[in-house]
Formats: C-alpha cells, sequence, structure tokens
C-alpha cells in the first residue's frame, strides 16, 4: 500500500495522530567499513525485477482495497502497517491513487543465511504527487524458493550516507552491533526517551525533522492539545519488533530499519470525565466508528518503523533518524 501520509510532519499531523482530526532479530558481531566480497543472494536484474512485480500487483491491491492480498506481497512489519491503513482508508471512503516509481537503484546484499534481502531506493509519486524524498524499501525472502515481498517503506527529505557496494554493486549486510555507537535494537527506547525527556543535545541524536520537528514537536504539542481537552496521554514501549535489518555505509556506519509498537492510554483528568477520538482521524477509523467515540478510556497500539543512520563509536558523530511512519494498529 505504502500511503506517504506515513510521512506527515508530526508538527502538523499530530491532530490527526493524537487528536484525531484530520519489515532480523539480535545483532551479532560483524567486521565494520571493508567493501564486501561475499556473493550476492540476489542479482540486480532479479531484484528491479522483484521490485517492478510489487508496485505493479500493490498499486492492483490498492485498487481493488484488497487487504488479504497485501500478504502475498509483504511481509511484517508493512503488512501490519499497510493493512492498518488500508482499513483506515474503507472506514474514510479514501480510495488510494497509484502510486509510480522511477529512478530505481537495487542494493543486493551479502550472506548466504536467510532471510535473504535487498534494498531498494527510487522517487516515487502517487496521483501525481511526488514525494517528498527518496524511498527506502526493504525486500525479504524468508525461505529458498520463497518469493521476495516488502517488508519496510519509509520515505526521507534529507540527505542520506551513502551505502558501501563493491564493483559489481553489492552492498553488505550488516548482522552485528559491534563497533557501532548504538545497537539497532536500542533505537527505539532511545527514540522515545529522547522527546519524552526533551533531550536534545543531551544524549546519542543528532538534530534530524522525523525524530525533533517531528515526534519531539509534535509529542509536545499533542499532549499539551489533549491536556486542554480534559485528557491524559501516558505513552509507553510495548516491544521492539524482531524485524532489524542493517546496510553498511562508506563511514562504517550503517543505515538501519527497525519497528516497534507504542501503547498510548488515554484517560480522562477528571475521575467523571470522559475521553473521545474526533470524528474522521485515523484512530476513530480504525476503532470502525469514522463518526467519532466517546468513552471513559482508550487504548491505542501504535506500529511504528524508522530508519536510522547510525555511526560507528570513533566516529565523533550521532546517530540521526532519517526517516519515521506510524500508525495506529488497533484501538480498545
Amino acid at each position: 500500500m505504502n500511503r506517504p501520509k506515513r510521512t506527515l510532519r508530526l508538527s502538523a499531523a499530530v491532530a490527526a495522530l493524537l487528536l484525531g482530526t484530520a519489515g532480523c532479530g539480535t545483532l551479532h558481531s560483524d567486521g565494520a567499513g571493508s567493501a564486501p566480497t561475499a556473493q550476492a543472494a540476489i542479482s540486480r536484474a532479479d531484484a528491479l525485477a522483484v521490485v517492478n512485480r510489487y508496485d505493479s500487483t500493490n498499486n492492483q491491491v490498492n485498487d481493488a482495497q484488497d487487504s488479504a492480498g497485501l500478504s502475498g506481497i509483504e511481509a511484517e512489519p508493512l503488512l501490519t502497517a499497510d493493512v492498518a491503513w488500508m482499513r483506515i482508508s474503507k472506514q474514510l471512503n479514501q480510495p488510494v491513487a497509484p502510486i509510480n516509481d522511477q529512478g530505481i537503484t537495487v542494493y543486493p546484499t551479502t550472506g548466504t543465511a536467510f532471510p535473504h534481502w535487498f534494498l531498494a531506493v527510487s522517487s516515487r509519486s502517487q496521483g501525481g504527487v511526488p514525494f517528498p524524498g527518496p524511498t527506502y524499501r526493504i525486500f525479504v525472502q524468508e525461505t529458498a524458493g520463497a518469493p521476495y515481498l516488502a517488508a519496510y517503506s519509509l520515505t526521507v527529505t534529507g540527505p542520506v550516507p551513502k551505502i558501501a557496494v563493491d564493483a559489481q554493486g553489492t552492498a553488505t549486510a550488516v548482522s552485528g552491533a559491534d563497533g557501532l555507537l548504538l545497537s539497532p535494537d536500542s533505537l527505539a527506547a532511545g527514540i522515545l526517551a529522547h522527546y519524552q525527556q526533551n533531550l536534545v543535545d543531551k544524549d546519542a541524536f543528532a538534530h534530524s525533522g522525523p525524530l525533533d520537528d517531528n515526534l519531539s514537536n509534535g509529542y509536545a504539542l499533542g499532549t499539551k492539545a489533549l491536556n486542554g481537552r480534559g485528557t491524559t496521554l501516558t505513552r509507553t514501549l510495548d516491544r521492539v519488533l524482531p524485524r532489524t535489518f542493517a546496510v553498511r555505509t562508506e563511514g562504517g556506519g550503517v543505515l538501519a530499519f527497525t519497528s516497534d509498537v507504542l501503547i498510548d492510554t488515554l484517560t480522562p483528568i477528571k475521575a467523571d470525565g470522559t475521553v473521545s477520538l474526533s470524528a474522521k482521524g485515523r484512530e476513530a477509523a480504525q476503532l470502525g466508528k469514522p463518526d467519532g467515540a466517546t468513552a471513559n478510556r482508550f487504548t491505542i497500539s501504535r506500529l511504528e518503523t524508522f530508519l536510522t543512520h547510525i555511526p560507528t563509536g570513533s566516529a565523533g558523530t550521532k546517530a540521526q533518524v532519517l526517516g519515521y511512519s506510524e500508525v495506529p494498529t488497533t484501538v480498545n
């Protein structure tokens, strides 16, 4: 499905996110910095064919609003995100315009162990409107003979470190945290602490639009607005999903694709109060009540995905969040 709405700036989209107005495993040791020498798991031609087939089928599935069809072209965590987006689209009676890709570059990765995966970078547009920057997608093959499925899709708007490749254009799949400033498994907790505790210039993250302008500012503004409506927001990290992919950059760091689930709990400030989800908001639509809903309490699960550059510990620079997406997957 890959809706560009997941890339909205939170300072503008926080009302939709909070007020409702509107794809391994734990890492182990890997050498750092050198160009890959192992054979790629898939050829560049075959990888490009995978992307083109996905794009064609994805538009067919979107046009039919066939959430079951997503399972034939996507894997977690993108599958869960797009199933959620499709439900929201149906509830709000919003058709999904065709998505077109141009300038597709594929980066097959090294490694013989499954899952096999590769990175695709492209310029995309939807309904004739260009995405604000290039989209980085991960395609995964779980077992021998299985199809490659899209597992991550994140659009970025700022500079991205160059991917380290060999003469054949093959990149290094990094399965280790050794030598990196941060472990990819720690990103979810670190990002949440960054904006909940106002750790700007005090932690391992450099300033970025997705983290500071979107998440930090959006969370602060959203919490304040909710308080004005007599509602308290409690946000906690529920779990980090075991679907981490990382590829080596020229500076020795990595581009890391990670995902997690947050739990938002909305409760009234007053003991006898209520909380509400606004009409036409994503949360109300996910609940199946697009005209809005009121209750004593709402619990919202949100699936987040991130693209983060993690430098080496010796580089003297900080990690930077390059891309971010979020969607409410359940509302109770």
